[in-house]
């Protein structure tokens, strides 16, 4: 089954000045005006009517641009290959105005700050459609316009470790109270969230409510080997009871097998099922895979629509290495987050993590590295 979607990166000229139009959407993303091609439209007519649709400008294509391509599967089990047509397009008349019930805003940015917006709260997959209007227009967009390097925080000596680290506990037999005082430490000691599974997320977030700890839920935890539509669901259900971020297995199995297009599929499914309503981590269980692999399985992570790429569950062969995480964080670009966990029992190999590019920690051993402590948390995540 084919879908084809089309819209457009939006500009005018004001004053003699360059300005560029883009969407803040229900998430609070920044994105472009797009939407899908209804019968009897050419691909270039659904671009312009979707974009006066949602902001009130009638506008006239200036030339084609990027044409993203993925699959994912619906919720009918049918495999849907997706196509997003994009223009570069010159503003007429109209008034800017969001018009859509999904979108929070819409605005003109100078081509620098809209860059810059893009890089730091909008979609990976717009970074080629943006860039290739900006150059069309005459501007070289640079990732220093952006004012940072990446988009998360990077740990550095001299500073704490508590607030990159999620506070973890996964163990089968854990209950109710256990996580009533994971969420305690975590409010103590200012840890970055808590990682729980599905099951507690709702409990976490009512005793985390109006503070500033998060809730992580993982998914399709721990080997990744259930159907794509049940991890899809699964992320769905634990955004809507409140967690922030989603940190899924990959299926291991496939990409072990070669089949790089089922991971993708896989991993697109899981952050198309949250809409940008979390952070998406995948987890590589890197402890399984040769070098070649984590290198395959960073990229297809990044090209999916993840945020972040992990290096284990802790329950596979071997945890986080050094070794890992400076192949990880040289095998995805400066918009990807890298998670090391999988045996970070103390200060030491945490610090040392961080150090080879961590940009988050994965442990259940959180009170005993803040501490300077030796190994802590049962269950030795």
């Amino acid at each position: 089954m084919k879908e084809i979607s089309a819209g457009g990166v939006v500009f005018r000229r004001r004053d003699g000045k360059l300005e560029i139009q883009l969407i803040r959407d229900r998430f609070g993303k920044m994105t472009l005006a797009k939407g899908r091609m209804e019968p009897g439209e050419t691909i270039e007519r659904t671009a312009l009517r979707e974009i006066e649709e949602e902001t009130g400008i009638a506008g006239a294509i200036v030339a084609p641009l990027s044409v993203i391509r993925y699959e994912y599967e619906s919720a009918e089990q049918v495999t849907v290959q997706k196509e997003v047509h994009y223009y570069l397009v010159e503003a007429g008349s109209g008034t800017l105005q969001a018009q859509a019930s999904e979108i929070a805003g819409v605005d003109w940015y100078a081509p620098e700050e809209s860059w810059r917006l893009q890089q730091v709260e909008g979609y990976d997959t717009n970074d080629e459609v943006l860039r290739q209007a900006l150059r069309q227009l005459g501007v070289e967009p640079s990732l220093a316009a952006s004012g940072k390097a990446g988009r998360f925080p990077v740990w550095a000596p001299g500073q704490s470790i508590a607030p990159f680290i999620d506070h973890t506990l996964l163990r089968a037999e854990a209950r109710s109270a256990d996580f009533a005082k994971l969420c305690e430490e975590a409010l103590a000691h200012r840890f970055y969230s808590v990682c729980v599974n599905g099951r507690w997320v709702r409990q976490c977030r009512e005793q985390l409510s109006g503070t500033d700890v998060k809730v992580c839920a993982v998914v399709g935890f721990p080997l990744g080997a259930g159907a794509t539509r049940a991890k899809a669901f699964e992320a769905a259900a634990a955004v809507e009871d409140g967690a922030a971020e989603i940190d899924m297995v990959l299926p291991v199995g496939k990409l072990l097998d070669g089949d790089y297009a089922a991971v993708e599929r896989d991993v697109f499914a899981v952050v198309q099922a949250v809409q940008a309503g979390a952070l998406v981590k995948v987890i590589l269980e890197t402890g399984a895979l040769t070098e070649a692999l984590v290198k395959e399985a960073c990229r297809i992570a990044e090209a999916a629509g993840a945020d972040y790429v992990k290096t284990s569950t802790g329950f596979g062969p071997g945890g986080a290495t050094e070794e890992h995480i400076r192949l990880m964080r040289a095998s995805v670009s400066p918009r990807i987050g890298v998670k090391a966990s999988g045996g970070v029992r103390d200060e030491q190999t945490a610090v040392r993590l961080l150090l080879a590019g961590a940009n988050r920690i994965g442990t259940s051993s959180g009170v005993a590295i803040v501490g300077g402590g030796g190994a802590g948390g049962a269950g030795g995540y």
